[in-house]
């Protein structure tokens, strides 16, 4: 056999291997993934992530950007109104994809064009995603009206906010300075005075300092998202949880308004006594 053609010979050869199940005109053409599968399986493990429009798909399930958590502010206080506010934002380092953006902006979160201070707290850079309230940084003021009945048997009187898991939530009234700085205050529900007497229990505006779980030193109010596993401290939450914030007419070890994480302010209620500070 001349060379020319064993060159022709060898050209044919690779050309099949090559080709392998290659279509031939009578035959619709193949998808050389699907192809690749048949012969060998999958090469994602069960527990591989792979991003396909606007969620995750993990070992054959589909899962959002993150899960929707519920939060829940709840006025145990027998005569006044509670009156304060919050933000909750995402920042944009926490954000991946394309997809995952468009489901915080689906989710009611805008995203900052400048930066914005709260306070001298923080600092929200530009593209931070914040969830859409008409105050700074898109904070949402939040009214209670008092609980039902008396003050050693009440039954709290709650708002519910349903949002993407943010990466803080930052309750608040005046921009935080300070341990100092005003959190929420209590109000005359008819008048809408702040309350005031010569008594700690009946002074309206309460302070960052009477919320149970922020921090104080170094100044550091608010909660966390917890993006790592292990145990959550008392200022941190998981995705997807519900987050109970109690404002009290009595207050528990100094604290006016206190967090839990996955419980009722009913439950709550049953499980701590107050106490003056």
């Amino acid at each position: 056999m001349s060379k020319l053609a064993n060159l022709w010979l060898l050209g044919v050869c690779a050309a099949l291997l090559t080709c392998g199940g290659c279509p031939s005109e009578s035959t619709s053409e193949r998808n050389p993934y699907l192809t690749f599968v048949e012969a060998y399986g999958s090469i994602l493990s069960p527990t591989a992530a792979v991003t396909t429009g606007g969620a995750t798909q993990v070992g054959g399930t589909t899962r959002p950007f993150r899960q929707t958590l519920t939060l829940t502010f709840a006025n145990a206080h027998s005569t006044a109104l509670v009156d304060t506010s919050f933000v909750a934002w995402v920042y944009a380092s926490s954000v991946r994809t394309g997809e995952q953006q468009d489901a915080l902006l689906k989710a009611g979160y805008v995203q900052l064009t400048r930066p914005v201070d709260i306070g001298t707290a923080y600092t929200l850079p530009l593209g931070t995603f914040v969830y859409n309230g008409p105050g700074t940084a898109g904070a949402t003021p939040v009214r209670i009206l008092p609980g039902q009945g008396s003050e050693n048997q009440i039954t709290p009187t709650t708002v519910t906010y349903s949002l993407l898991t943010p990466d803080v939530i930052l309750v608040f009234s005046a921009p935080p300075v300070s341990c100092d700085s005003v959190a929420f205050a209590f109000r005359d529900v008819v008048t809408g005075d702040v309350l005031d007497g010569p008594y700690t229990t009946l002074v309206g505006y309460k302070t960052l300092a009477q919320v149970d779980v922020y921090q104080c030193q170094p100044f550091r109010p608010g909660l966390f998202f917890n993006s790592v596993s292990g145990q959550l401290a008392a200022n941190e939450y998981d995705e997807g949880q519900t987050i109970t914030i109690l404002f009290r007419e009595v207050p528990v070890n100094g604290a006016f308004a206190t967090v839990t994480i996955g419980t009722s302010a009913e439950a709550q209620l049953g499980s701590q006594t107050g106490t003056t500070p």
